[in-house]
């Protein structure tokens, strides 16, 4: 997939896939806003992060089962989502977390 980003060019075909992660994206849609006013409505989404040899974060998921989607991230969101949903791969790039 390929994705152009603030005119930047993400292609997973050079990436390396680091983790598969979650992440919670707003769904703001008519019928949402109707059924839940003033609130904010969204779902979880199984997403998967990629590192690019320059250092860059690409997030991507599937939106309705057809559309793919993919959104840049910085290192630190990288490393919240590595933290949380794959440690064990935040530890072998990072380093160990300290015990608590």
């Amino acid at each position: 997939m390929v994705f152009v980003i603030q005119g930047m060019r993400y292609d997973t075909e050079k990436m390396r896939k680091v983790a598969t992660v979650k992440k919670w994206y707003r769904e703001d849609t008519f019928l949402n806003r109707a059924m839940f006013p003033g609130q904010e409505v969204g779902r979880t989404h199984e997403c998967e992060l990629w590192k690019s040899e320059k250092g860059n974060w690409l997030l991507t998921h599937e939106m309705d089962y057809s559309k793919s989607i993919g959104e840049a991230i910085t290192e630190e969101e990288a490393k919240e989502l590595l933290m949380r949903y794959a440690t064990p791969i935040y530890e072998e790039m990072f380093g160990e977390l300290p015990e608590a």
